[in-house]
């Protein structure tokens, strides 16, 4: 069977914030990455109509170490009248299976600013409230073997991957 090898996560962290931790966790484990620039096709909704929609990507991709061919892509979209939808998107070379890849997304989770799950009550308001994006986004994390709940953040030191974990790959 094919593995899947870009994930897609809604998250409540911003495009350029996404790809600034992981930057620095490249930095941390002197892994050396390309950023590049690019635009994607979004569907945006008005009323009943699905139109199509340029948005601009930031991506970040890693060229040595364990995870060499490993991108990091994250944009912002508009669904609706307005609000934004953060997404990043992670084409993994063996697939989100792989218990180092897993680990990776959990240490870009425990590093960002905020709960990358977890969006403020004005921003489900202006976005909507009812969307299913909400449940989906903390479903996928708790996949990964997250506490998504009320006491999940910040992530616990036992949850967070080590140094070691990466060491062993090359």
């Amino acid at each position: 069977m094919v593995r899947r090898r870009t994930h897609d996560f809604e998250v409540c962290v911003g495009p350029v914030q996404s790809i600034k931790t992981m930057r620095l966790i490249a930095e941390e484990f002197n892994w050396s990455c390309k950023r590049l620039e690019g635009s994607r096709l979004v569907d945006r909704f008005a009323i009943i109509m699905p139109m199509a929609q340029a948005t601009r990507t930031l991506t970040l991709q890693i060229t040595n170490g364990p995870f060499a061919g490993l991108e990091l892509s994250a944009w912002a979209e508009t669904r609706g009248s307005s609000g934004a939808i953060n997404v990043v998107s992670w084409t993994l070379p063996q697939g989100i299976q792989h218990p180092p890849n897993r680990d990776l997304i959990i240490l870009w989770a425990s590093k960002c600013d905020r709960c990358p799950w977890q969006w403020t009550f004005g921003e489900r308001s202006k976005i909507g409230g009812l969307l299913p994006v909400w449940r989906r986004a903390k479903k996928k994390f708790a996949n990964l073997g997250l506490n998504v709940g009320k006491r999940g953040w910040p992530i616990s030191e036992e949850m967070v991957p080590t140094f070691d974990v990466f060491e062993e790959e090359e």
